[in-house]
């Protein structure tokens, strides 16, 4: 519900000024929150833009595509073995990463 506006002038201005506040709050509070949102939007952008790089490097795509074709070469027997070193390169990869 909307309060009536006030009759006496005095009212009425500290009514306008206490609006007036209340508008430039939220004003920059709305600010604040496209540009923290803008702010994430760049981070993912550029983390996007660093796996495309990767992705498009050639010597990456040979040696992925020669571990596949060793991978998939190995027999059975094998496949365990690479499949615990591709484990222990993970997490060498992940604490050398936090380091």
């Amino acid at each position: 519900m909307i309060p009536r506006i006030p009759a006496d002038p005095a009212r009425r201005a500290e009514r306008k000024a206490d609006l007036l506040l209340a508008s430039e709050v939220l004003r920059g509070q709305a600010a604040l929150a496209v540009d923290d949102l803008g702010g994430r939007a760049d981070g993912w952008a550029l983390r996007l833009l660093a796996w495309r790089n990767l992705l498009s490097n050639p010597l990456l795509l040979a040696v992925a595509g020669g571990a596949a074709t060793l991978f998939a070469g190995a027999g059975k027997r094998y496949r365990g073995r690479l499949w615990r070193g591709l484990r222990w390169a993970w997490l060498a990869w992940r604490v050398w990463r936090k380091g």
